[in-house]
């Protein structure tokens, strides 16, 4: 698989084992609270202790980063994961699932051997250590690492975000120049993503679609390069409103390679212009890796998803 720069993306690294205790208070201050649903692939099970031959597909998580209130640096952190099998009609599980909730103490440290600007955050437990690794893309989202430290591919159903419950505000990644070079790799961040997303009202509205009644979005980009020149060229997305009906809507455009943004010069935002609505308001994604893309607002910030579903594109394999 090939890999690509992860900019000022920061990773976590988990080192945890299992224990038992009161629900925590959490305090927004001090403490980040994180949440998502995402599958439960093999490298998932293998990382967590779980067998490889078990049955469930699905995983949800809640995690807190708790800080010291007067120094906030970081003290210990909750880790709760429930996993099974999805009931269908609800956002829930069937009988039979299991939780596990893990605890410790967390560390911010800085550098890796690919990045010495790169922030790990350690967090440690007693016992049978159990190590999770996330890239943060910001303050209010994270994404489940593999060993390797490569984000975690999901599925259409579910990515491997996780995001802020009560998110903080965040500056503008200010989109800059068009790449002076846009010419791809052969395997560069071309091909088919899908996944499902909240109601975002730039996916509504492309297509004339109220939001009112709109549950989430069903999402298939797919990114075509040049024949000739091999440089970014058309791009065809599919939609599903879940709640407005089941008609798929099918929009084609244009779409760009952005350079610089306020945060980080080096990271690349993707910017998809549709063909058929002029007025509209291009769709903008950053490229985590050739795998993962992220939905930005106009102003190139994340959009935090909710404990269901994330502003997260993965790779159809």
């Amino acid at each position: 698989m090939k890999k690509s720069g992860f900019f000022l993306l920061a990773i976590l690294f988990i080192e945890c084992s299992g224990t038992s205790s009161d629900p925590q208070i959490v305090d927004p201050a001090t403490d980040s609270f994180f949440e998502a649903t995402t599958p439960l692939g093999v490298a998932v099970k293998k990382i967590l202790g779980i067998t490889a031959d078990d049955k469930h597909e699905m995983m949800k998580w809640r995690l807190t980063l708790n800080k010291d209130p007067k120094k906030l640096a970081p003290t210990t952190f909750t880790l709760t994961y429930e996993y099974g099998i999805p009931k269908q009609g609800t956002r829930g599980f069937m009988d039979g699932s299991k939780k596990v909730e893990l605890t410790g103490n967390w560390v911010i440290e800085k550098g890796t051997p690919a990045n010495k600007a790169t922030t790990i955050i350690t967090v440690t437990s007693s016992g049978m250590p159990v190590s999770l690794s996330f890239l943060q893309a910001d303050e209010n989202i994270l994404h489940l690492l593999d060993d390797a430290k490569n984000l975690m591919v999901g599925n259409g159903a579910w990515s491997y975000t996780l995001n802020r419950k009560d998110p903080v505000p965040q500056k503008k990644f200010i989109t800059g120049d068009i790449l002076a070079s846009q010419v791809l790799a052969a395997n560069d961040t071309i091909g088919v993503f899908e996944g499902r997303t909240p109601c975002y009202t730039g996916l509504t509205n492309i297509n004339d679609i109220s939001s009112n009644g709109c549950q989430l979005v069903k999402c298939q980009l797919i990114l075509l390069p040049s024949v000739d020149t091999h440089n970014p060229a058309d791009f065809i997305l599919k939609t599903v409103y879940v709640g407005k009906g089941d008609n798929k809507y099918t929009i084609t455009g244009k779409w760009k390679m952005l350079q610089r943004t306020a945060s980080d010069p080096a990271a690349i935002i993707y910017q998809l212009e549709p063909g058929s609505l002029k007025s509209s308001t291009p769709l903008l994604l950053l490229k985590g890796d050739d795998n993962i893309l992220f939905f930005t607002d106009p102003d190139g910030r994340l959009l935090v998803g909710n404990d269901y579903c994330s502003y997260t594109l993965s790779k159809v394999r």
